[in-house]
């Protein structure tokens, strides 16, 4: 497998340097590696922690990234209808 690393996908290099200084791989494979595991992993733990009953809008908001957008909100609906209160009331 090639991974183009030239013109405007220059930016690779650099961001392939960076994970194997970040996680110690010794090899561009090694730090591929450890890149794809660690999204497929993150990717799931992510979904799993957005239906966690702690989360909040900051938390997602802190999770979030230019590429995995979390949005957490709290949604509350009040239907009051009329017919079923007058019953109640009897």
């Amino acid at each position: 497998m090639r991974i183009k690393t030239d013109g405007k996908h220059e930016y690779r290099v650099d961001q392939l340097r960076q994970i194997m200084q970040a996680t110690g791989e010794g090899t561009k494979s090694g730090a591929f590696d450890f890149s794809t595991e660690f999204t497929l992993r993150m990717l799931k733990n992510l979904d799993q922690a957005l239906h966690h009953p702690d989360m909040t809008e900051e938390l997602a908001e802190i999770l979030s990234t230019h590429t995995v957008d979390l949005t957490y909100r709290i949604e509350a609906d009040l239907d009051v209808n009329p017919s079923r209160r007058a019953r109640a009331e009897k």
